[in-house]
Formats: C-alpha cells, structure tokens, sequence
C-alpha cells in the first residue's frame, strides 16, 4: 500500500516538474488562448509585460522564439478582469 501511494507521488511530481519546463511556441500560445496567430502576434507576444521569450541556437543562426508554458499561464492569470459589484 505504502510503496502504491509512493509510486503515485512521484509520478505526480515527475508530470509537474515536466510541465513547468514544457515550451510553448506562437501556435501553443494561440490554441491555449483561443486566439489567431496573428492576433497573438500582434497584440499579445508584444506586450511589455508579456513573458521574455526564449531563442534555442541552430547551427544557422537562431531558432525560433518559445515561451515557458507556466509563464504564459500566470499572465494571463494576472489580467483576469476586475469583478464587477
């Protein structure tokens, strides 16, 4: 029984510490967000206040930008409408 519930913590942590290092590129940001490419695009990866992105080198040059999935998540958190009374 204790080594079952054991098992089942870490793979729990295991799946958390994978999502909090999962990279999310322009199209992941959309489809979470319900939003066009071009609109995440143009009005949301702009922001100031949007998270940095990352750049990945390729031998060419570097790679296209990607954002930490968990970043994107709590800023959209953080510009949730203020509750009307």
């Amino acid at each position: 029984m204790q080594q079952k519930l054991l098992l089942e913590i870490l793979k729990e942590l295991k799946a958390q510490r994978a999502e909090n290092a999962e990279l999310w590129a322009v199209d992941d940001i959309g489809n979470y967000m319900r939003l066009s490419r071009s609109s995440i695009q143009s009005r949301v990866i702009c922001r100031k206040d949007f998270p940095r992105a990352i750049r990945i080198p390729t031998d060419t040059g570097m790679g296209g930008r990607r954002w930490y999935a968990k970043e994107v998540k709590f800023w959209v958190s953080q510009n949730r409408e203020p509750a009307q009374h």
